[in-house]
């Protein structure tokens, strides 16, 4: 039976469809356990300190069917791509001072509207849904407009601990508003109106100025990095 309630994308209320998050083809169709902001944040649910598991794979209901079909035609694909090539260059693991260094064909801009698509996915607090201009940034496929205070990095990791979620984190940089997703081969994280936890993530943010479909070939450097805990932001 379907669940209802807002879309996390286009905010309309409706009958609600699985979301993977990320894509089922990007590895990851078998169950997991992992845990939302809830089960971190908040010591006053029953919640707290909970886990899911969800035999799907890592997801939820959170999309509308349309903004479900229409981010995963338009942007899926080039993810699942992209998250491949990740993953032969974290089993070859070509090291350089704990970075991995590999060459890759990508759609930059599909990979960064999937990733935005992800977290807006998982976003309970809606930040990232009432964010002006993000939604219709992900919503046209042709769209270059994104907000200038949100920022997106990457990195790879082989962790088994999924993080799929949303917080604040404090470190000797002061505080960090931040969401994190971590499926190998790849962790994902935005920084909202401040800097993210590290220096030395890979940022991709500039991805936004590629054109929808176009194809790019590059060597990117990617660090590799153990999450130390559920809690966005924080690695061993």
């Amino acid at each position: 039976m379907k669940k209802e309630g807002i879309c996390r994308i286009c905010g309309n209320y409706g009958k609600l469809t699985f979301e993977h998050v990320p894509p089922q083809s990007a590895f990851n169709s078998k169950p997991v356990l992992f845990q939302k902001s809830v089960h971190i944040h908040d010591k006053n649910s029953y919640l707290y300190g909970k886990k899911i598991r969800s035999n799907q794979g890592a997801g939820g209901y959170y999309l509308c069917k349309s903004c479900n079909n229409l981010t995963g035609s338009y942007y899926g694909d080039s993810y699942k791509k992209f998250a491949y090539k990740g993953m032969m260059a974290l089993t070859n693991r070509v090291w350089a001072s704990r970075v991995i260094t590999f060459e890759y064909a990508i759609q930059p801009l599909n990979v960064l509207k999937q990733i935005l698509s992800m977290f807006m996915a998982i976003d309970t607090s809606d930040q990232l849904l009432h964010l002006e201009g993000l939604s219709s940034f992900l919503l046209n496929k042709d769209s270059q407009t994104f907000p200038k205070n949100l920022r997106v990095f990457i990195y790879h990791t082989s962790t088994k601990q999924v993080r799929n979620g949303w917080g604040m984190a404090r470190t000797s940089k002061g505080y960090h508003y931040l969401g994190e997703i971590t499926y190998p081969p790849f962790g994902l994280v935005y920084s909202l109106d401040s800097e993210p936890t590290r220096d030395d993530f890979f940022e991709i943010t500039d991805f936004k100025n590629y054109k929808f479909n176009q194809t790019v070939q590059g060597r990117l450097s990617i660090p590799f990095l153990t999450p130390k805990t559920y809690i966005p932001g924080l690695y061993n």
